[in-house]
């Protein structure tokens, strides 16, 4: 599709590659976790009939989406390469894209992704009624589409916004340290490259459907979160920009919340 495709594929063919049972696992296990982080250790920590503490969110974040950032590094070093960015910019394709026609589809894709994400809405909330995929009292209204959200005190009604600004920095540096950094350096930056040997061309499809089903533990949102994955996964693959995922993946996840916080911050939401 594009000629850096082409180019990227060269220099990574000696990239191991991995079978199905080993790609399952290896999206399996992170999903495990987060399951275990979520409904099982918050019962430590989160008495029935409480909404999930802003505190115990993001710690879930870290923890969850740190351990994913934490293996895709040590796997990666692992491999024989140095954790720098020389050493590692072809094996994650931690490039740019490269020309007018791959930054022309970089822009669509955008364009494509935020407007089929919002689109997607309406699904998520009617999911989100079926048996089998409601999510429960307790869940933060950050990604709960039965909760009608009006402001930033919605999403964080245990902390006081209004001048606040630590709480703004912390809450986009874990995000964009653990949420961002962590979940592409693994998904797209480790396991995609070792992907090609059983899905060939279409192993970004298969690594966005993959880490889609991997969010089991919100699968009502499984709509909204089918279209952000594949944008990532085309970026980091057709694309060769791992840089470029981040950037969609912030966006998708981050970009508004973090304009409604800031505009609490300053007192004007």
């Amino acid at each position: 599709m594009f000629a850096n495709e082409r180019k990227e594929t060269a220099k990574t063919v000696d990239v191991p590659q991995f079978g199905f049972g080993r790609i399952l696992l290896m999206f399996a296990w992170p999903a495990v976790w987060y399951t275990l982080l979520i409904y099982v250790f918050r019962r430590l920590f989160i008495p029935d009939g409480s909404t999930t503490p802003t505190w115990y969110l993001l710690l879930a974040i870290a923890f969850g989406s740190g351990a994913e950032l934490a293996a895709g590094l040590i796997l990666l070093k692992r491999g024989g390469y140095r954790i720098s960015l020389d050493a590692l910019r072809n094996r994650i394709r931690f490039n740019w894209p490269k020309g007018r026609k791959a930054w022309t589809w970089a822009v669509g894709v955008l364009i494509l992704g935020m407007s089929l994400s919002m689109a997607m809405s309406p699904l998520n909330a009617r999911l989100a009624s079926v048996p089998g995929f409601t999510p429960p009292e307790w869940w933060s209204a950050a990604s709960n589409p039965t909760i009608e959200i009006n402001g930033a005190a919605d999403v964080f009604p245990d902390i006081r916004l209004e001048g606040n600004y630590l709480f703004v920095v912390l809450y986009f540096a874990i995000g964009l340290v653990f949420n961002i950094f962590g979940e592409e350096i693994y998904y797209r930056g480790y396991l995609l490259p070792r992907m090609r040997g059983v899905f060939g061309r279409w192993d970004w499809i298969a690594n966005g459907v993959l880490f889609t089903l991997k969010h089991v533990y919100q699968r009502w949102m499984y709509p909204g979160i089918l279209v952000g994955s594949l944008c990532f996964a085309f970026a980091a693959g057709p694309l060769g920009s791992l840089p470029l995922a981040m950037i969609y993946h912030w966006i998708g996840n981050f970009l508004f919340q973090m304009v409604f916080l800031t505009l609490a911050a300053l007192g004007m939401g």
